[in-house]
C-alpha cells in the first residue's frame, strides 16, 4: 500500500479530534498497551519526556526537543494536532519522519491492530516505532488530550512535565477543574523527574514545581509574557534532565530568536495584497487574552483586524464576556474553524463579539494588519493559503 493508503486507513479508525458527536472519553489504556505488547514495547526502553497542560504543552514540547538536538541529541518529537500536513506530528532531529519510516511504522501497525484501537492509538504507536527504527535519542511526546487515559501514557519517561490547568474539554476531563488536574496528572510516574508549571501546587518530595522563583537567565523578548514561561519551564526541566541536560538547556539559551520560532505561535506573514497577518493558535481565555494584548500593544497606531474561530464545546458566551468590547476602530470577523465538523457556527458566536461573518476561511480585507486566532484549525488552513 503507498503511504496516502495506509494514511487513510488510520484515520478510518475513531477520531476524536473530529468527532462530530459530543465527546466520547475512553477509560482504559487496555488496547493500547496490548497493541504495544504486540509491538515488542519499544517505548519502554526509550528515553522519554512526556508533556501534558491545558495550555503551553506543545510550545513546551518545541523548546525542549530544540535545546536537546542542539546539544547533539537525535531527537524524535510527537505533537498534535497538526496546522498544515499530518507529517508535522511525528519529527525525526527537526523534520517530518520520512515517508519510507513512516509508511513501514504504519504497516507494521495496521498488521498488529485488532480492530478497537483509535486513530490516536495506532498514530502514536506509529510514532513510537518510528522514533525507535530512527535511532532517536530522546523522544518529546506531547499528550493529545487529558493524560491519565491518553494514548501516549503507556510510557515510563525520566520526565514528565505539567505545563498547566485551566477549565478547557470539561465535558471529558471536567466537570470542575480539580478533575481537570487530576485527569493531567496521570503523566506523572513513580520513578520519573515529574514538573508542574501550575501554581500553588502541594510540593512533594518527588515533584518539582517551576515558578517565577526560578529565574531564567534568557530574556526572549517575545510580545507574549506566557512564551517567556514556557521557555523557563522548558529550560529549567533540559538542565536538570539525568541526560546531557546542561548541554541541552545551555544549548537551547544560544539558539536566535529565528530557530525558536514555533509554527503557529506568532507568527508573521504578509499576504500578496501587502497585509500583514499574525497567526497564533490560541484558543483557551488566557491565551487569548495575553495574545490579543500583544497584539493591540505591538500594533497600537494600526488598522487593526481580528479574525476569530473556535470549536463548539467552547462557551463563547463567557468567552467573549472575558474578552471584552474591541476598542474602537478594531474590526473582528468571525468565521469557520477550517474543515473541522465541530467547528462553531458563524452566525451563532458572530452577535457575541460583535463580528461581521465570513462564510469561508478567508483574509478580510481593510485593517492593515491581521490577527488570526481562536482555532489550531483556522491557523492552518489560512497557513496553507498562504504557502
Amino acid at each position: 500500500m503507498s503511504l496516502s493508503q495506509l494514511w487513510k486507513s488510520i484515520q478510518d479508525r475513531t477520531d476524536y479530534e473530529k468527532c462530530e458527536r459530543p465527546r466520547a472519553a475512553r477509560f482504559s489504556l487496555e488496547s493500547m498497551t496490548k497493541l504495544m505488547d504486540r509491538l515488542g514495547n519499544p517505548h519502554l526502553v526509550a528515553k522519554t519526556i512526556h508533556v501534558a497542560g491545558s495550555k503551553g504543552k506543545g510550545s513546551v514540547c518545541h523548546f525542549l526537543e530544540k535545546g536537546l538536538r542542539a546539544s547533539g541529541l537525535r531527537t524524535g518529537l510527537y505533537t498534535s494536532p497538526h496546522l498544515m500536513s499530518w507529517k508535522e506530528r511525528i519529527q525525526v532531529n527537526g523534520s517530518s519522519a520520512s515517508d519510507a519510516a513512516l509508511a513501514d511504522a504504519f504497516e507494521q501497525v495496521l498488521a498488529a491492530s485488532v480492530g478497537d484501537e483509535t486513530f490516536f492509538d495506532l498514530l502514536t504507536a506509529s510514532a513510537f516505532l518510528v522514533f525507535n527504527s530512527q535511532a532517536c535519542d530522546v523522544w518529546v511526546v506531547e499528550t493529545g488530550l487529558g493524560g491519565r487515559f491518553d494514548s501516549t501514557n503507556v510510557l515510563k519517561p525520566m520526565t514528565a512535565v505539567v505545563t498547566s490547568i485551566e477549565g478547557e474539554h470539561l465535558d471529558v476531563l471536567g466537570p470542575t477543574l480539580k478533575e481537570v488536574a487530576f485527569e493531567k496528572a496521570g503523566v506523572f510516574k513513580v520513578g520519573s523527574q515529574n514538573w508542574s508549571a501550575v501554581p500553588n501546587l502541594p510540593t512533594e518530595e518527588e515533584y518539582v514545581v517551576w515558578g517565577n522563583e526560578k529565574a531564567c537567565p534568557r530574556k526572549l523578548g517575545h510580545p507574549q509574557e506566557h512564551m517567556q514561561e514556557n521557555y523557563g519551564l522548558a529550560r529549567a526541566v533540559l538542565e536538570a534532565l539525568p541526560l546531557a541536560g546542561v548541554a541541552a538547556a545551555k544549548a537551547l539559551d544560544e539558539l536566535t530568536p529565528q530557530q525558536l520560532q514555533i509554527p503557529g505561535r506568532w507568527q508573521k506573514e504578509e499576504t500578496t495584497a501587502g497585509q500583514t497577518v499574525i497567526l497564533d493558535i490560541a484558543h483557551s481565555e488566557k491565551s487569548l487574552t495575553a495574545v490579543l494584548q500583544a497584539f493591540r500593544e505591538q500594533f497600537k497606531d494600526s488598522s487593526r483586524g481580528v479574525l476569530l474561530a473556535l470549536r463548539d464545546d467552547k462557551d463563547a458566551v463567557q468567552l467573549a464576556k472575558s474578552l471584552g468590547p474591541a476598542p474602537e476602530g478594531e474590526r473582528w470577523w468571525v468565521t469557520l474553524a477550517g474543515e473541522h465538523p465541530r467547528s462553531a457556527e458563524p452566525a451563532k458566536i458572530a452577535p457575541l463579539f460583535g463580528a461581521q461573518i465570513l462564510s469561508a476561511p478567508s483574509f478580510p480585507e481593510g485593517p492593515d494588519v491581521l490577527l488570526v486566532t481562536g482555532s489550531t484549525y483556522l491557523v492552518g488552513y489560512l497557513l496553507s493559503q498562504l504557502s
